[in-house]
């Protein structure tokens, strides 16, 4: 979540000369020091010395404040800055267009300063052998009164090779076909980037060695006559498992369709989620299952009979993701409120 929030801030922190040291924030005596230093994930690559190193500070009198060095020998870099504990440091570099960031970092008087270590990689648009570790679908709400489900989707990518993939010729690094029936979709991320095409949702995040989290919402509309919805989610690469999440109290019944299975339901937050899950697919094949009896006669749940739930959903993906893309206008029906 923090570093959500720090997209639009780190747009504003954009921009300024470079100076060969850090100079320290304005307002307050520097009486605290960030040191790192840069590491060189790729085996072949640069050292990294002479990378602009930016350190964007949040808090304090004006809110935003950013501070630009260099780093020296063997990566490293410093900064001098006030160990107020008021004050939130994270400190970015961007390499050959990929932006890495440290962890939110806190100073005080009694911890005034802190090491840190930023790992970079050479990028890379030649894909290596991608393979997804798991593949989570989530039903995160449903809108009775606009006959529409909302579904969250995480994949855990995994990137054999000491380069960052930044994508084809497109910057395309994964694409996602799209479940049936879609109103709307957008990505998660503060490095994503996510496009419509035809069919897919593409995804331009850059895939980072080992385990890279790409996560994907949808908004679907569902037959309100049949009172009932087929989830296909399907596998770009060969993936390790598949799993669909539904609160239990969301359907009536489940039914999985062809290799998937049920599996052990489990209990989230207090709720029981029931669990439809296959152990491994090749690309093109999905996890399925038939969700009936949406139409609700199970017990009250805010999440799930509040009119305009999808809007609601929709506008924290806003904030959160990037903004929603809309692909037809029968958006507009989560407006109309009531329950069903």
């Amino acid at each position: 979540m923090i570093r959500a929030l720090l997209v639009p801030l780190l747009a504003l922190a954009l921009g300024g000369a470079l100076a060969g040291a850090a100079a320290p924030a304005a307002g307050q005596t520097p009486d605290g020091e960030i040191r790192g230093r840069i590491v060189q994930g790729t085996a072949e690559g640069p050292a990294p010395e002479g990378i602009p190193v930016e350190l964007i500070i949040l808090g304090g009198a004006s809110g935003l404040e950013t501070v630009q060095t260099v780093s020296g020998a063997g990566g490293a870099f410093r900064f001098e800055v006030p160990a107020d504990p008021q004050r939130t440091h994270v400190v970015r570099v961007e390499h050959q267009g990929v932006q890495y960031l440290s962890p939110p970092l806190l100073l005080s008087r009694e911890l005034p300063t802190t090491d840190i270590e930023l790992t970079i990689y050479e990028a890379t648009r030649e894909r290596p052998d991608l393979r997804i570790e798991s593949t989570l679908v989530t039903l995160l709400a449903l809108d009775r009164a606009a006959a529409q489900l909302t579904i969250e989707r995480t994949e855990e990518v995994t990137t054999p090779s000491d380069r960052i993939y930044v994508g084809d010729a497109e910057g395309v690094t994964l694409r996602l076909p799209l479940p049936d029936g879609v109103v709307a979709a957008s990505g998660a991320g503060t490095d994503s980037g996510f496009v419509i095409e035809g069919g897919v949702i593409a995804a331009t995040s850059a895939l980072r060695p080992g385990t890279t989290s790409v996560v994907t919402r949808y908004v679907v509309g569902y037959d309100r006559a049949a009172d009932a919805y087929t989830l296909r989610i399907t596998a770009p690469f060969p993936t390790g498992r598949m799993e669909i999440e539904v609160p239990g109290r969301f359907v009536q019944n489940l039914e999985p369709l062809g290799e998937s299975a049920r599996a052990d339901s489990r209990e989230v937050a207090a709720e029981r989620v029931e669990v439809i899950a296959r152990p491994a697919a090749r690309p093109g094949e999905s996890v399925s299952v038939r969700l009936e009896g949406l139409a609700g006669r199970n017990a009250a749940n805010p999440l799930t009979d509040r009119g305009g739930a999808v809007i609601g959903v929709l506008l924290a993906l806003a904030v959160t993701g990037g903004g929603a893309l809309l692909l037809r206008a029968g958006l507009r029906r989560a407006g109309a409120g009531g329950s069903a």
